[in-house]
């Protein structure tokens, strides 16, 4: 028997990576994914005829299994796409174990689909792009600084042009590559596109062994080549808006008069060409009776203050007013449910909508604005941040 893994040579196409495309062809719900720090590749497929979103009643989805996303603007979570479980593989088992019946020709699935060359990236004007997105950020710092919030998290988006038609499995082969402890995926909802990302950011999760666990993830720059995390050092900006993430968890846990977490951080982790401070914090339920924490949590922390700000309130009118553009599922959140016994929401971070042409798309990054911010580099900040995706394309 011939066991199909994925080693990310970037030579070759798994056969989830063919089923995923398969799914695009014939216009199904289907979502394709690598957890960070893993080396096999997950598909899942929903043969519903539309797929609509629907609200999160806690206990939901208990043992369903299925792929959860949602769209940055979902409040009170009334907003979620929930894919279910209708086919599922993963590059672990043995093609034989796969049951395809919706298929009749197996020889579909060795065929590869991926075009290796490399593509040009046709980059638009910018100049526009920074006087808007800079102004916005002053507006912010004047807002900061008459007391409206302490935080607010501005994002843009950009519209790229490439010279040829990409391929989504080659993008996700060398997302997978390039970032080996991001959350890799490549998710299509009829009618809203194809979003790709490589996220560095839990939400919540629930492990094999009963463990939750959340993060706060927060400032950014980008990664001297070959330097030891421990000692890049950080800026009064960057160390309070990480702060601020980790108390709106805090908060987040005193709210359900949950006590017992234990917290680890802040510490310099690596996402690529970026490092950031990050904070983990976990929950023994093995210990702690609370069945549906992650739904719990969930309602709780999005948006969280890392991809919204702070108070929550007041920063998320002030993106409503001022920012300018729907973020659609950008700074959303996405992952499997109940997969093999596990539950990994991420932040959809790092993303790039692309569209129906596969000729075009939408990059997306933003940054936490504080009373320190200064609207150059949170500009610049956004050009990294778009840069890991967009590496991945030309690659």
């Amino acid at each position: 028997m011939e066991i199909f893994t994925h080693t990310y040579t970037r030579e070759t196409t798994s056969v989830q990576e063919t089923l995923f495309e398969w799914a695009l062809q014939e216009g199904y719900a289907t979502a394709l994914w690598r957890l960070p720090d893993s080396t096999v590749i997950h598909c899942l497929i929903d043969f519903s005829a539309t797929i609509t979103p629907q609200s999160l009643q806690i206990g939901a989805w208990s043992l369903e299994k299925g792929f959860l996303f949602s769209p940055f603007e979902n409040e009170n979570l009334q907003k979620n796409f929930f894919f279910k479980a209708d086919f599922y593989s993963n590059s672990a088992q043995v093609l034989s174990e796969i049951e395809l019946p919706f298929v009749s020709n197996k020889n579909f699935f060795h065929r590869n689909i991926c075009n290796h060359t490399s593509n040009e990236v046709l980059l638009p004007e910018r100049k526009q792009l920074y006087a808007q997105h800079t102004h916005l950020v002053q507006q912010a710092i004047r807002a900061i600084e008459q007391k409206e919030f302490q935080k607010v998290v501005l994002s843009r988006k950009e519209k790229v042009n490439f010279a040829k038609p990409l391929s989504v499995a080659k993008i996700f082969q060398n997302l997978c590559w390039l970032y080996p402890s991001a959350f890799i995926s490549a998710v299509y909802v009829p009618n809203c596109n194809i979003w790709i990302g490589a996220s560095p950011e839990i939400l919540v999760s629930v492990d094999k062994n009963n463990i939750f666990r959340t993060m706060a993830l927060a400032g950014t720059q980008k990664y001297p080549a070959g330097a030891n995390l421990s000692e890049i050092t950080w800026t009064q900006k960057e160390i309070e808006e990480q702060a601020l993430v980790s108390r709106y968890i805090i908060n987040a846990f005193k709210k359900i008069r949950l006590r017992e977490f234990e917290e680890d951080g802040p510490k310099t982790i690596q996402a690529g060409n970026l490092v950031h401070l990050r904070t983990d914090f976990w929950v023994n339920l093995n210990e702690v009776h609370y069945p549906h924490l992650w739904q719990v949590m969930l309602g709780l922390l999005h948006p969280t203050s890392a991809v919204c700000g702070m108070p929550k309130e007041e920063s998320l009118s002030f993106i409503r007013t001022y920012e300018g553009y729907d973020r659609e599922f950008y700074s959303g959140f996405l992952g499997p449910v109940n997969i093999e016994n596990e539950t990994h929401i991420f932040v959809n971070l790092r993303c790039m909508q692309l569209l129906p042409t596969l000729q075009e798309a939408y990059l997306y990054a933003g940054g936490g604005i504080t009373a320190n911010s200064n609207p150059e580099k949170e500009w610049n900040e956004t050009l990294l941040k778009m840069e890991t995706i967009l590496k991945a394309t030309t690659s």
